[in-house]
């Protein structure tokens, strides 16, 4: 049987949990929730780590913008829909968008291209290449990249005289 933490406990060790890494409310929320804290003690909490810097949705999501685009590869669609789940407010996700945007610039059509030929060497070389076109347009908007930007890269990778209309 788990041991019921007290209100300072949890403070306690969320502000260590806090420091080390950027957290959303939601992720706050939801251990406080697997810690048995009452639901009308947590926004208390949440209050008070915001108040003294632990806890910020804006710091938050500049943090995973960046990080999920240069370590993860996503695209903004996908990076979007990841910070709507941890329900950050949509300005905030817009303004941490546009700043990365405008940080990164041409970059990310050559990041989409990295990323669509490394898939297409690893692809068996006797597959057809109707199934090599959908893999890569499905590879490349699981990663969060806009369907005409990851279709102009397939045909710039496959050849500009391969259409997916022709398959």
């Amino acid at each position: 049987m788990k041991q019921e933490l007290t209100l300072d406990q949890a403070y306690t060790r969320l502000t260590t949990y806090c420091a080390r890494s950027e957290h959303s409310p939601e992720d706050i929320r939801r251990k406080l929730y697997s810690w048995g804290i009452a639901t009308e003690e947590a926004p208390a909490i949440l209050e008070r780590l915001e108040q003294e810097g632990f806890l910020s949705s804006e710091r938050f999501a500049r943090a995973f913008v960046r990080d999920k685009y240069r370590f993860n590869g996503w695209g903004m669609i996908r990076i979007r829909t990841e910070l709507k789940r941890h329900k950050i407010p949509s300005n905030l996700i817009e303004q941490a968008i546009e700043e990365l945007t405008e940080e990164a610039g041409d970059e990310t059509r050559d990041r989409l291209h990295t990323l669509l030929a490394s898939k297409l060497r690893s692809l068996p070389k006797s597959l057809e290449k109707r199934k090599v076109w959908e893999r890569l347009l499905r590879f490349g908007a699981y990663r969060g990249f806009a369907y005409e930007e990851v279709q102009s890269v397939i045909q710039e990778l496959l050849g500009h005289g391969y259409d997916e209309d022709e398959l």
